[in-house]
């Protein structure tokens, strides 16, 4: 059993950072240390030994280097969406909430992102200068991990995964190094943070691509954003609507097909988030099928893209059980995703506390752009994925729900493993060939991680 990280040893660290560093226990700091302990998810959440609150790069670079040389495990903390940003009394979280910023370089049409800064804080800054990149749909996850993840976007169509935006890094590594990465220099790295870049280091700053506004298709950095409500008794005259809509890449939709029970009146019904990318005023005929079904709520409308996932804010709130299941899938296919909604229904029904959970089918009319360079990632291929939201409150239901999403998750599938792929932002369990699929790269990524992080400082990932 792991020792519990010892006052000596925090001592130790404050000496070589500084008292100007905050260091935080559960012992000494109350209620700011649980506070800071708290991430969106409880899922596998621990208490650290303590929570280290570095403000520069070199006091980051400091941390970690105590961290390798004292053998004590440590994870980085930035949005805090992560069910792997949380560690035992044996360790530390470094958390950095205050070290965060972004540069934009309008000219060059990139961006520097430092720290901890938020999607949110990137795409205000951005649309201000005219531009934007690919950003998930939380406003307060941290935008790096999202990149380095793979970092499905609103926009893959236009701008491709977050992580082809990446341009250029700078990493702490296993030995406590700091290491400028970018073509000319470690492009090998390059080529592993481009979506799996939480396994070999400490990304404290980013460089990625932005695109002008006006790849959006209007001159107003719009989208279109609406809304269909269905009984869920109506499910399969919606889906073979839908699966029209969503095979036809004339049109630039895209969106979420919902089982949920929406608040307040929590009645189970089918959800059409949808999205239209273009002159917001065109979005109607692509979805005229859906007006025809007469739904009982329909509505839409433009709205800037820096505020396009500002509807979904109640989704970032801390604490409860909370996790995605998701699977890239080659298509839609009817009969499966009924499927799913009787799983749903029998979900709720054994375990009401997982009312908020939404099995979500995500579909993008579109394939993902891709870029002209190789890199960890490898989901160019995927335009559908089940994406769900798991959400329950009741700790002895833990396991249960989770049988549930499987479960789910196991339909979609279905029996062809050629059929879906495993996006690593969110799953890191499971074959790691459903992660990193195509000939020769995921023995180039075990290569990499033996180069840079052969013990496992940043995870056993691609070493076990």
């Amino acid at each position: 059993m792991a020792k519990k990280l010892s006052a000596s040893q925090l001592q130790d660290l404050q000496g070589g950072l500084g008292l100007e560093v905050e260091i935080l226990t559960g012992e000494g700091s109350g209620d700011r240390f649980q506070e800071l302990a708290q991430g969106w998810t409880n899922i596998g959440r621990e208490t650290p030994g303590a929570i280290v609150m570095p403000q520069t790069e070199k006091q980051i670079q400091k941390t970690v280097q105590w961290a390798v040389q004292s053998s004590v495990p440590f994870v980085a903390k930035s949005g805090g969406h992560s069910e792997w940003s949380s560690i035992g009394e044996q360790g530390i979280v470094i958390n950095l909430k205050k070290f965060s910023g972004i540069e934009v370089d309008a000219v060059d049409q990139t961006a520097r992102l430092k720290g901890s800064v938020l999607a949110k804080d990137v795409a205000v800054a951005l649309a201000a200068t005219g531009s934007f990149t690919a950003l998930g749909n939380g406003n307060t996850v941290g935008a790096i991990p999202y990149f380095l993840g793979g970092g499905s976007s609103i926009t893959n169509s236009i701008t491709g995964y977050g992580s082809d935006q990446i341009i250029a890094a700078r990493m702490i590594d296993a030995k406590g190094r700091l290491v400028e990465v970018n073509e000319e220099e470690e492009p090998g790295l390059l080529y592993a943070i481009r979506g799996a870049g939480q396994f070999f280091g400490l990304v404290t700053e980013l460089t990625v691509r932005t695109t002008p506004l006006s790849a959006l298709g209007n001159d107003r950095g719009v989208i279109w954003v609406g809304a269909f409500v269905f009984p869920l008794e109506r499910a399969k005259e919606v889906a073979e609507v839908m699966k029209s809509l969503m095979d036809d890449a004339s049109r630039a939709t895209a969106g979420l097909i919902m089982t949920m029970a929406p608040p307040p009146a929590r009645k189970p019904a089918l959800i059409i988030s949808a999205r239209y990318t273009g002159n917001p005023d065109d979005a109607q005929t692509p979805y005229k099928p859906l007006y025809d079904l007469q739904p009982l709520v329909a509505k839409g409308g433009p709205v800037p893209i820096q505020n396009a996932s500002d509807a979904r804010e109640t989704l970032c709130a801390k604490g409860d059980f909370k996790r995605f299941g998701i699977v890239g899938l080659k298509r839609f296919d009817i009969d499966r995703f009924l499927e799913t909604i009787e799983v749903w229904k029998a979900m709720v029904k054994q375990c009401p506390d997982a009312i908020n959970t939404a099995f979500n089918f995500q579909w993008d009319s579109r394939p993902p752009k891709t870029p002209e360079f190789e890199s960890a990632m490898s989901l160019h291929d995927t335009r559908y994925w089940q994406n769900n939201l798991i959400w329950h409150t009741d700790p002895a239901a833990r396991e249960q729900v989770d049988m549930f999403n499987d479960e789910c998750i196991r339909i979609m599938r279905g029996p062809d493993r050629s059929e879906y792929a495993d996006f690593q932002n969110g799953t890191r369990t499971g074959p790691l060939e459903l992660r990193f699929r195509g000939p020769g790269k995921l023995d180039k990524l075990k290569a990499l991680k033996l180069k840079w992080d052969p013990v496992g400082v940043f995870t056993r990932q691609l070493l076990d």
